[in-house]
């Protein structure tokens, strides 16, 4: 069965939102076409479970993760320059550089400056992560930053630069891999461990305990 056809076949379902996942398939007919799928062809699988409107995180939990299944940007692989959009005194651009993989086929790490109105370069820290995310007005972004514990071992913690005050504010929550998606409001929104056992994420920056602020310069 070709993708235009499982996607015929799901359009033609009224209802869809309000159905269990099992009455998707059935009322679609594509519930024995997904059995095989599931067994043999996850790509395949996938589409079928993204064409009856199933989200992200129930797919993965259902067919598994793959590197190949991750939306761009993503932890392994994203921009080494991400501006904010702005074109006043507001205008500021990410820059990594330095990026490796923390272990083989793990996500990278690296050097991470922020350049400001086109002359101002600050560097932000040595062990940054990604992909960052801005805030509408670009004024914050919220990046993965990789941290070490004796006991602990390699980590993720989140990472807040604010450009009105010039720092960069490390919260103390730990996670394992960090995939950002939107910064809005009080809260960051993403998921740990995108490819092992994904869970969502929902972060508000405002009740979180800070573990350093630090002054950039």
């Amino acid at each position: 069965m070709t993708k235009e056809e499982i996607y015929l076949k799901a359009n033609s379902v009224v209802g869809i939102e309000g159905m269990t996942g099992n009455e998707r398939l059935w009322e679609s007919g594509l519930m024995d076409e997904f059995d095989i799928a599931k067994k043999s062809d996850k790509d395949k699988a996938r589409t079928i479970l993204q064409a009856l409107k199933f989200d992200e995180l129930s797919i993965g939990r259902i067919v598994g993760f793959t590197m190949e299944s991750l939306k761009y940007p993503n932890p392994w692989d994203f921009p080494i320059e991400n501006p904010n959009g702005k074109e006043n005194e507001n205008k500021a651009t990410l820059i990594y550089s330095d990026l490796k993989e923390i272990g083989m086929g793990s996500p990278l790490s690296g050097k991470c400056k922020v350049i400001i109105n086109d002359a101002k370069e600050i560097l932000i820290t040595e062990n940054c992560g990604g992909p960052a995310i801005w805030t509408r007005n670009g004024l914050k972004v919220a990046m993965p930053i990789w941290d070490k514990s004796f006991f602990g071992g390699t980590h993720q913690k989140i990472g807040i630069v604010d450009l009105e005050k010039l720092t960069i504010s490390k919260y103390k929550r730990k996670f394992q891999v960090l995939d950002l998606r939107s910064f809005g409001g009080k809260n960051i929104i993403g998921f740990d461990s995108p490819i092992h056992k994904m869970k969502k994420l929902g972060f508000n920056y405002i009740n979180e305990p800070i573990e350093q602020t630090i002054v950039l310069k």
